[in-house]
């Protein structure tokens, strides 16, 4: 497999994995201020734009161009720092702006620019999937949509996603360009998992069922959860599922695990760099004793989260033409497309 194609669908698995994260973290907020008071909803979106990665430098000219990204009518409310936020605003230009980099508009294009390149070696059905996908949340009254019923659209771009995803497993042979693209997905969901659980577990103290609630949703854990440690709230617990429970999809190390497998199967005579990092933090993950582990959280997930991008990295330097950096989703640039 040529090396830019095989950057072509990691990217586009990386993509793809975004704007669904994306969908069910905004629709799981959205979900939470609906009882709330202005300034509660206003911190739920700063929570929700932090996880993302969307928040943008000191300097005042670029948080005015954030505000101006994210809010577009009054009446506005005005945050802790000073930035005002119309939070249904802030949820569609989320979703909905194409201009946003990491929006789900954006992320979507982005992945469909990497499969438009790569048309002779994906399934004919996987290309009409995402074509029609892109071509309805570009059209004129997406964002009207997502302003007037944001649960329906943000459920319609769940199931979307979900569909390609079951398109990809059902119909595309499992070679190199599928271990590539599950590669990219594996590594985009671990990051974000591990970002959320970082934003999110100060809020945890074991006293709210909400505020557990919504951790849980913004990965669609809350059921997976439930069945398992009998709904407690205690952040702890939520942390524990969600970094070392192996048999849910977006734990870190269901994803960490996948993620391995991919690259031993790419690489089957030799064991290159990512595939000794994905090792190494996979076992530290796995057969960590989880009470010193939680005891000093903050600093285990930023390592944790600096090892899964550089993997990436590794990944990048090891398999493809061009090493581009990893995170990139607040930067307006499109890496993996082939000239």
């Amino acid at each position: 497999m040529l090396a830019r194609h095989a950057e072509d669908m990691f990217w586009a698995g990386r993509y793809l994995e975004r704007a669904e994260d994306t969908a069910r973290m905004v629709r799981a907020t959205l979900l939470s201020t609906v009882a709330e008071s202005p300034a509660q909803a206003i911190d739920r979106m700063q929570n929700l734009i932090r996880t993302l990665r969307l928040e943008m430098p000191a300097p005042q000219q670029d948080v005015q161009t954030m505000a101006e990204n994210l809010t577009q009518s009054p009446p506005m409310l005005r945050s802790e720092a000073g930035l005002s936020i119309d939070v249904q605003a802030a949820a569609t230009g989320l979703v909905a702006s194409p201009d946003l980099a990491g929006s789900v508009v954006f992320s979507i294009g982005c992945a469909r620019e990497n499969f438009r390149s790569l048309r002779d070696q994906i399934p004919s059905e996987l290309w009409e999937q995402i074509n029609q996908f892109h071509l309805r949340i570009r059209q004129d009254d997406f964002p009207a949509a997502m302003e007037q019923d944001p649960f329906q659209t943000l459920d319609f771009i769940r199931v979307s996603c979900q569909s390609l995803t079951g398109v990809i497993n059902s119909s595309m042979s499992q070679g190199e360009e599928y271990r590539f693209l599950v590669l990219g997905q594996m590594l985009e969901r671990a990051l974000m998992t591990c970002r959320l659980i970082s934003v999110r577990y100060p809020e945890l103290d074991g006293s709210s069922y909400d505020e557990m609630a919504l951790t849980l949703r913004s990965v669609s854990a809350l059921e997976a959860y439930q069945r398992t440690s009998q709904s407690s709230p205690l952040g702890a617990d939520v942390a524990r599922f969600l970094l070392v429970d192996g048999s849910f999809p977006r734990s870190v190390l269901y994803c960490l695990r996948l993620s391995e497998t991919q690259v031993e199967s790419l690489a089957p005579q030799d064991k290159p760099p990512p595939l000794r990092r994905l090792g190494q933090l996979r076992s530290e993950l796995e057969y960590a004793d989880f009470s010193s582990l939680v005891s000093d959280l903050p600093s285990h997930l930023n390592a944790l989260e600096s090892g899964v991008r550089e993997v990436a990295d590794l990944v990048s330097a090891y398999f493809f033409r061009n090493a581009e950096a990893f995170d990139l989703h607040s930067q307006a640039v499109k890496p993996g497309v082939s000239a």
